[in-house]
């Protein structure tokens, strides 16, 4: 039985494998349709460090949470957490952990923007069988808080996690 959540936007697949495949695209045209006085090795170069791009910002990040403790990877970094060190969960611009006396960002975690949550509210509330009077006192969440949100999100895994 798996005992442990591993959270990755499905977004970062997508543009990964895009990257991925462009660059792959970009090799197969350097190799076999080779351009007069290109030089191949500065055309793999730089495919190898768009390669190696696209797999540290989209593909490596991710949010594995286990019983007692949360393992955050980033880019270039990785940090394992416990759970009861943890004091705080802030969701404004992305998912930031403060633990302990320090504070770790959560790549795979970004909040979403304002105005995709305030037209999502609006058409909630223009679509809605409720009467308008009674439709429009509605509790207000920002975007980050909310779990349409990717911080949003995390965070509520983090948080059930932490009282269970």
């Amino acid at each position: 039985m798996k005992t442990f959540v591993t959270y990755r936007p499905k977004g970062n697949f997508v543009w990964g494998s895009v990257a991925l495949l462009l660059d792959c695209l970009f090799l197969a045209q350097a190799i076999f349709y080779p351009v007069k006085d290109e030089n191949l090795g500065i055309d793999l170069l730089v495919a190898a460090m768009v390669a190696t791009a696209a797999v540290l910002i989209w593909l490596r990040p991710k949010l594995i949470l286990h019983q007692e403790h949360l393992i955050v990877v980033n880019p270039v970094s990785s940090r394992k957490i416990l759970y009861k060190n943890i004091t705080e969960l802030e969701t404004k611009w992305a998912l930031l952990i403060h633990h302990e006396s320090q504070r770790t960002r959560v790549w795979v975690a970004p909040a979403n923007g304002k105005y995709r949550w305030i037209a999502e509210s609006n058409a909630r509330l223009l679509f809605t069988k409720v009467p308008r009077t009674e439709g429009k006192v509605v509790g207000v969440t920002s975007m980050s808080q909310s779990n349409n949100s990717d911080s949003g999100l995390a965070a509520q895994l983090i948080r059930e996690r932490i009282e269970g």
